[in-house]
């Protein structure tokens, strides 16, 4: 009797792949109302502890590029499956990790692993759907993710309540197993045939050497790393911000992360019922110019002195919610043009997003004095880094609407 897959038309199957891609933020966001606990238990300071973060973050930008291609020869099943073993088998170390710098090596593998494993949503996204149906289900994809970063610290400050910090990876390890066994017993192989006797480094240089001549895919990239970049500076400099800075407990650190996060659920379900309305410039406009302006009015507001944890949570709650309606739109647009290598450009295109993210937080570690000016500082830079690429997004879509360019891309574009 043929085993019976979770159908592609099933709203479980956008669940499945939302909870597949949300292993990043579970990763990260579990672990933030445990930083201090890390600076206690290893006597380290907040710039040591944090690297927790960065590490992990560039494991995941090395993991798509490695596993990607594989993806492409092999299947997105066998590639999914191992990234989601690796990554069990890297939480439960962590849990027994003794000194922080093994800690900071076994995030390092941990990001790895996902990376091999949360970069394949969107090329199964690509693979199954098309057209307005494709956006409008990346679209649900990421509201399914965003719920991660809402849930994250209440989990995490909630076993810290129970146990010590190594009860939160212990956590992530057994999340690890869940969404192995959905992977293996739910999710039929959806890569496109094609053929498959080619060396696969050949392939994989190839592959990444088309992606990289595209300008539609990269110019799109570029809008999904400054968006990123824009929240994960918030993501890292939060817990300093609230907590050392502004005097709130850990507990209702979890509550204000839940409440800002929910901006990009907001955002993420806006994305999606607008798909169907809007041209995906005019959306991707109104988003990254909006982005901007509430930064920069963060910014301006923290060197002014207004650091009430009112306005940090406004200012971040809609920063968020430009965020959830800008990555979806900018992931499904980078992929609309790259064919069968679907699984090498989404893998190029996650470990570009993260190595924003990573910059963004190094950044956040590098500069002293007020903390929240610092993160609103960064927060502007990527945004406006955004407006930069969306400005050259417009110039490119011109050049093609007047016949200047031959990329058949430009359709899409538009």
């Amino acid at each position: 009797m043929p085993r019976k897959y979770i159908a592609p038309h099933s709203p479980f199957y956008i669940v499945m792949l939302g909870l597949l891609s949300a292993l990043p933020p579970l990763a990260i966001d579990m672990g933030l109302p445990a930083i201090p606990a890390l600076e206690s238990a290893f006597h380290i300071g907040i710039g040591q502890a944090t690297r927790t973060l960065t590490v992990f973050l560039l494991g995941f930008s090395v993991g798509p590029i490695l596993f990607g291609p594989l993806s492409d020869r092999y299947g997105r099943k066998p590639v999914l499956l191992l990234g989601l073993g690796l990554f069990s088998l890297a939480s439960l170390a962590c849990a027994c990790a003794g000194q922080i710098a093994s800690l900071l090596l076994l995030r390092l593998l941990q990001g790895v692993a996902a990376g091999a494993a949360a970069t394949l949503p969107a090329a199964i996204v690509r693979d199954v759907y098309t057209g307005h149906a494709a956006l409008s289900r990346q679209s649900y994809v990421a509201l399914v993710n965003a719920v991660a970063p809402l849930v994250a610290p209440l989990l995490g400050a909630s076993l810290l309540a129970f146990g010590s910090w190594r009860l939160i990876y212990g956590c992530l390890g057994v999340i690890g197993l869940v969404l192995l066994a959905l992977g293996a017993l739910g999710y039929r192989e959806t890569r496109p045939q094609h053929d498959t006797q080619q060396n696969v480094f050949r392939a994989a240089l190839s592959a990444y050497g088309r992606v990289l001549r595209d300008k539609h895919y990269l110019v799109h990239a570029g809008l999904l790393a400054a968006s990123f970049g824009t929240m994960f500076a918030y993501i890292t400099g939060s817990s300093a911000v609230f907590i050392d800075m502004l005097g709130v407990s850990s507990t209702a650190y979890g509550a204000l992360f839940a409440l800002t996060a929910a901006g990009t659920i907001a955002g993420a379900a806006a994305g999606a019922r607008l798909a169907h309305r809007w041209e995906a410039g005019l959306l991707l406009g109104y988003a990254v110019i909006a982005s901007a302006v509430v930064c920069g009015a963060l910014l301006t507001a923290s060197l002014c002195g207004a650091n009430s944890v009112a306005m940090v949570a406004a200012c971040v709650l809609l920063s968020n919610v430009c965020a959830g309606i800008v990555m979806p739109n900018a992931t499904h647009q980078a992929l609309a043009t790259v064919g069968k290598v679907a699984g090498s450009a989404s893998a190029l295109l996650r470990s570009i997003q993260m190595l924003a993210g990573a910059s963004a937080g190094a950044l956040i570690g590098v500069f002293a004095g007020n903390q929240l000016s610092v993160m609103a500082a960064v927060m502007t830079l990527y945004a406006v880094l955004g407006l930069l690429f969306f400005w050259i997004r417009r110039a490119f879509v011109s050049a093609c609407a007047g016949d200047e360019c031959p990329d058949s891309a430009c359709e899409s574009a538009t």
